[in-house]
């Protein structure tokens, strides 16, 4: 399969590409900061065009990744209109399978203006949007576009990928930042070789694949070191548990993404990663 990757320079696209060919598929990178050979305007659509020639499949990862010192204008624009420039070119190329990434922070309170907290943990892919910022807006849009993609008939899989980190970086910042700051994100992340990976499984997604799938795709531990039941007490005693969460447990319930993609979690900052 040739699979397009927008922002194949960044830090999601460049590991999906990393990874693409050691599954056999052939990779067309897309960046404004890229090579000459994959540096495309994202916003133009004939530049898109031009980029996408041939390919089987869209992996889109380009995007701003946070509204920490933007402008919500340059956001908005950016995010909304790259996604919706790369459906709409893949769809004229008759593409019909695209990966989308989307993000935890749909929900609300990664990013949240005024303190959020959600009904209910584990989180999933019912648990409302709340969001009140701009960022979050951007991914409901990508997921939306996605939506109408698949009602033509495109196979549309949106990533809610949690706050990608490599294990080191989990390792560095579990004892150097408080627990209190990971509450908003419910202590959780996901690793970015896992993150990757979930891209590539929705190249081919399982059957009791819908045609369109929004799914969680978060670790299944925390990234700190106290019990996640001494946290949610302390943090969100309003909170309802739904299923038991002990020890190391995420707060997030990834069933649909191993039930529609195959995918879960393998890396771990609290043990040796293993395949």
């Amino acid at each position: 399969m040739r699979v397009w990757v927008s922002g194949s320079e960044g830090r999601l696209g460049a590991e999906v590409c990393r990874q693409l060919p050691a599954a056999g598929h052939e990779v067309v990178g897309a960046d404004v900061d890229g090579a000459s050979s994959a540096r495309v305007d994202l916003l133009d659509p004939a530049a898109v065009a031009r980029s996408l020639a041939g390919c089987d499949a869209v992996v889109h990862c380009a995007g701003i990744p946070s509204p920490e010192d933007v402008d919500p204008i340059d956001l908005v624009r950016t995010n909304a209109l790259t996604t919706f420039t790369a459906l709409e070119q893949a769809w004229a190329a008759g593409i019909r399978t695209a990966v989308l990434a989307s993000s935890g922070a749909i929900y609300g309170t990664a990013f949240s203006p005024e303190p959020l907290t959600q009904p209910y943990v584990p989180v999933d892919e019912d648990s409302p949007l709340q969001y009140l910022d701009p960022y979050a807006l951007t991914k409901d849009l990508l997921e939306r576009m996605g939506q109408m993609y698949a009602r033509r008939g495109m196979t549309v899989t949106a990533l809610r990928l949690h706050w990608i980190l490599s294990r080191q970086e989990v390792l560095d910042l579990v004892d150097e930042v408080p627990e209190a700051e990971g509450a908003r994100n419910l202590w959780g992340y996901v690793d970015l070789a896992d993150a990757a990976r979930a891209c590539l499984l929705a190249l081919d997604p399982r059957p009791e694949h819908s045609g369109y799938e929004a799914v969680l795709v978060a670790s299944d531990e925390t990234r700190v070191r106290r019990p996640v039941e001494e946290l949610l007490r302390e943090h969100f005693p309003d909170t309802e548990v739904r299923a038991p969460l002990t020890g190391t447990a995420g707060a997030f319930d990834c069933s649909r993404a191993e039930r529609v993609l195959g995918w879960r979690p393998t890396s771990r900052w609290r043990e040796p990663d293993r395949a």
